[in-house]
Parts: C-alpha cells; sequence; structure tokens
C-alpha cells in the first residue's frame, strides 16, 4: 500500500500544479516501496536527487503562478519552500559524505511536508484564487 494515496482533496484545480503534486506524490511512495523492500539505501540518492531537482522545478512553477496572481502569501510561501528544499538536501548531503542510513525519519518526514503543504498552503492559495473577481 502506497505511503501517500492520492485523493480528489489533494487537487487544487490548478493543472499543472496538480500534475506536478501527484508526481511528488510518485517519488515518496517509490522511496516507500523500496523502503518496504527493504532497499531504502539502495535508492535513497537516486530518489533524493528526483526529488531535489523536480521540488525545485515544481517550486519555481508554483512561486510564478502565485506571482502572477498577486497571491499576498508568497512570500510565506516561498520561505516554506526554501526549508522542506535545505531538508532534503540536509538528508541528501548526510547519507552521501556521512553514509548515513536511511530511516523512516526521512519517510515520516516527506509524507508529513508534502500532504501537509499541500492540503493547508497550497489549499489556501488556491481558495484565494478562487475568491478573486474575473
Amino acid at each position: 500500500m502506497a505511503l501517500i494515496k492520492w485523493t480528489d482533496d489533494f487537487n487544487l484545480g490548478i493543472e499543472s500544479v496538480d500534475a506536478q503534486h501527484r508526481h511528488l506524490v510518485e517519488i515518496v511512495n517509490k522511496f516507500d516501496e523500496a523502503m518496504c523492500k527493504g532497499k531504502g539505501s539502495r535508492v535513497m540518492n537516486e530518489i533524493l536527487n528526483d526529488l531535489v531537482g523536480y521540488t525545485q522545478e515544481h517550486f519555481a512553477d508554483e512561486e510564478k503562478i502565485m506571482t502572477e496572481a498577486g497571491y499576498e502569501g508568497l512570500k510565506r510561501h516561498q520561505a516554506q519552500h526554501r526549508q522542506l528544499l535545505q531538508k532534503v538536501e540536509r538528508f541528501q548531503y548526510e547519507f552521501n559524505t556521512e553514509h548515513r542510513r536511511v530511516t523512516s525519519t526521512v519517510q515520516d518526514f516527506l509524507k508529513y511536508w508534502l500532504t501537509s503543504h499541500i492540503l493547508k498552503d497550497d489549499k489556501a492559495f488556491a481558495a484565494s484564487r478562487q475568491e478573486q473577481p474575473a
């Protein structure tokens, strides 16, 4: 069973962002699957590389949409994005340089951050777009 099950609750109604969120969920679920099979350490570098690269791309796209919409919460949202990216880059650094074992801490963090960020912070942006007059 997947660590994060995609449901309609995650949809923001912004097609490009929803597609990117689904892909991020797939990356996290791929990591979870490897962990469950005892192969987390073997695929960790690949998954962290995918996650860092794709997250950077996704955040840039999402922040561009927010900028174009004149979103008042943009600065706070950008800070949250930087915080996540720094945390994932830290996991990557520790794994590559300190040969740290993959633990459920990484897994738990990714699940919590991704789901709570989409359901709370990204949903707040989507709601603000719907409130704007056409």
